[in-house]
């Protein structure tokens, strides 16, 4: 069953336990309450270049905007980009390759994972490793730290 905007928005003001991933209907997305749009970047052409090649998929195929927190490593001052978090769903086994490859290229479907109680998900950098959860929050840290036009972390 597909979230609607007034539920994604009552599990925001009521957070769930645990940190989990939901099909919301269309247009749910866009609608999300922004609450630190300073901290949100959009990624270039080459960022989503490396998104695509990670994912096998033609970047033209990607539903973009591409949007993710303003962050560097502090280990190795990559860029952080939605690849850090795709890679780190991937490698911890909470999402398949082809699972997100699916929900970034899907014209009818739509994804939010609600940060929980328990803090949210630890993402790691895809170069050197470094885990970069706490460095993300900016602002009152209630949204995303990245978004795409079928996925958010809220």
């Amino acid at each position: 069953m597909k979230l609607s905007y007034d539920e994604i928005v009552q599990m925001l003001r009521d957070r769930p336990e645990r940190t989990r991933t939901y099909e919301v209907e269309s247009g749910v997305i866009e609608r999300l309450p922004s609450d630190t749009p300073t901290c949100l970047r959009p990624m270039d052409e080459d960022e989503v270049q490396e998104l695509a090649d990670y994912l096998r998929v033609a970047p033209s195929l990607l539903h973009g905007p591409f949007h993710v927190v303003d962050h560097t490593c502090s280990s190795c001052a990559r860029t952080t980009t939605f690849l850090d978090f795709v890679k780190t769903a991937v490698d911890a086994r909470l999402h398949s390759r082809d699972t997100l490859r699916s929900v970034l290229t899907d014209d009818e479907a739509a994804w939010v994972t609600v940060r929980g109680q328990d803090g949210g998900r630890p993402v790691v950098c895809a170069n050197c490793g470094n885990t970069l959860l706490g460095a993300l929050k900016c602002g009152g840290g209630e949204y995303s730290e990245y978004s795409s036009g079928t996925y958010a972390y809220a």
